[in-house]
């Protein structure tokens, strides 16, 4: 019976042991998985507003000149986000890196290609997409009929009598 404890008890440490291996085997996400996970969290509901305008404050671009860039490149949010912070890291424009990227080289290739620091690159990538999808979260739940008449959210519907002939005081 205490055999048993204890293999059990070394059962238990040994997934935990091989558990956190993985986790830490595990590299940074790609910077193509970060923009299919920010293009996921614009396909909900809102999310076109979240994410628009979280990448115009992040590269302090206006939201028209996004959304032409967005119309005139058909990149995803997320790619966009991308070219824009790989333009403002190096001389290129826009226009220049979203043609690399177009002619096969990755984001990581253009990157190292011009010195730029893939791992800060990744990380600013990655606290942006974190920030759009809590942002995403943290919306209200939708109003339903059941909730607009509740009396815990309604608002107060006191009347104050006022005199004859007198305005109320605010």
């Amino acid at each position: 019976m205490i055999q048993s404890k204890y293999s059990a008890c070394w059962v238990a440490i040994a997934a935990m042991l091989f558990g956190i291996g993985l986790t830490w085997g595990a590299g940074p996400p790609t910077l193509e998985e970060l923009a299919a996970a920010i293009e996921r969290v614009r396909t909900g509901p809102d999310g076109e507003r979240v994410v628009v305008g979280h990448i115009s404050r992040k590269l302090a671009v206006s939201v028209e000149v996004l959304r032409a860039q967005h119309a005139q490149t058909r990149l995803g949010w997320g790619e966009l986000l991308i070219a824009n912070l790989l333009s403002q890291a190096t001389k290129l424009t826009v226009d220049q890196v979203i043609a690399e990227f177009r002619s096969g080289k990755g984001w990581a290739d253009i990157a190292h290609n011009h010195n730029v620091g893939l791992d800060q690159l990744i990380q600013e990538v990655q606290r942006s997409q974190q920030a759009m999808a809590q942002r995403a979260e943290d919306r209200a739940p939708p109003r339903t009929s059941e909730s607009q008449t509740s009396p815990a959210t309604a608002a107060p519907t006191t009347v104050v009598p006022t005199l004859k002939g007198s305005s109320p005081r605010y």
